[in-house]
């Protein structure tokens, strides 16, 4: 029997219904972006119990990155990879995170209940490099840091070098920091003639990563141009930290502030009133223990009108500004 063909109706209406479909996954995805950016920047604020909520809801929409951060939520919390964390980053590295098959390739106490993680090590570590190599060799420069934790935990330290300068050079933020911090100051890893050589490289790195606006790099230039004697640089870094939303760059920023001529920086001017509200607008936000510390014992100090005047100012500050710590995205 021949089927007859579909009317003009029936087409309407499996158009309406592929639509409607096309329509909700588009709204899922939406929705996936939002709960996850809602839960990174909770998680930015070191409020992992309740940025694990909205992660989850992003995961379960099939958002991958949002699932690699519930299982580093999880690994956290219980010390190793529980059969929750790896269901969570097994989801994320099908949806090609990188740092989720790594998580999955590690050796050790991180293993937990994850019995096969030895045995799957090398073919983890495999997964990760053919996923980032192609997208790092592109000029994707999230791949060419992918690729130095890669390397790394594959042992091979000179390749690991190799891709985070290959980012750095292309003006990757967090890759200069890293170059300068983590591999040429800490490892000292490259070669250098003289340690005066290797210095100027830090230094160089640290004011590239700074001058493209990552906090972390201008708080440790800051700090490494006044152990140079360098004052007038570092303080024009300090004017900076005021200006980021990053915890410890606004603590030292209103500590370096109230100490003035007097403190490590020989700030030009204290600016007592400046510096306290930073302080107070830092607490009324995180409530600290160590900045609630700092203002008690400048209060002690400080005249009733200046503290008033902080008061003041300090409900003007940080209100739309959630301050977050810059968290790693593969960290320990």
């Amino acid at each position: 029997m021949i089927p007859k063909p579909l009317t003009y109706k029936a087409y309407t209406l499996i158009f309406f219904m592929l639509f409607s479909i096309a329509v909700r996954a588009e709204a899922d995805v939406q929705r996936a972006k939002a709960l996850f950016q809602e839960g990174l920047t909770l998680y930015q604020q070191r409020y992992s119990a309740i940025a694990i909520t909205p992660l989850e809801k992003a995961a379960k929409l099939g958002h991958a990155e949002a699932a690699y951060r519930v299982g580093e939520i999880l690994r956290r919390r219980y010390t190793y990879i529980s059969e929750e964390a790896e269901a969570y980053y097994r989801q994320a590295a099908e949806g090609g995170e990188v740092y989720a098959m790594l998580r999955l390739g590690q050796k050790g106490n991180f293993c937990g209940t994850l019995r096969e993680c030895d045995s799957n090590r090398e073919q983890w570590l495999d997964r990760a490099l053919e996923t980032a190599l192609p997208k790092a060799t592109s000029g994707d420069q999230e791949a060419m840091m992918e690729l130095f934790s890669v390397y790394w935990a594959a042992g091979d330290r000179d390749k690991a070098f190799e891709w985070t300068k290959k980012a750095a050079q292309i003006g990757n933020s967090f890759a200069q920091y890293w170059l300068a911090v983590g591999l040429l100051d800490e490892r000292e890893m490259g070669f250098y003639w003289t340690e005066k050589g290797r210095r100027e490289d830090v230094l160089k790195w640290l004011r590239a990563s700074a001058e493209n606006g990552f906090p972390k790099a201008m708080l440790r230039l800051a700090g490494e141009l006044r152990a140079d004697g360098l004052f007038d640089e570092a303080n024009e870094w300090v004017d900076r930290l005021g200006q980021t939303d990053y915890f410890d760059a606004l603590f030292n920023y209103g500590l370096i502030l109230l100490d003035g001529p007097d403190g490590m920086y020989r700030y030009p001017q204290a600016r007592p009133v400046e510096g306290l509200a930073m302080l107070i607008a830092l607490h009324n936000q995180r409530g600290s223990s160590t900045v609630k510390r700092e203002i008690d014992i400048f209060k002690e100090t400080l005249d009733s009108e200046v503290i008033a005047e902080a008061e003041a100012r300090a409900k003007g500050l940080l209100i739309d500004t959630p301050v977050i710590y810059y968290l790693p995205k593969f960290g320990i």
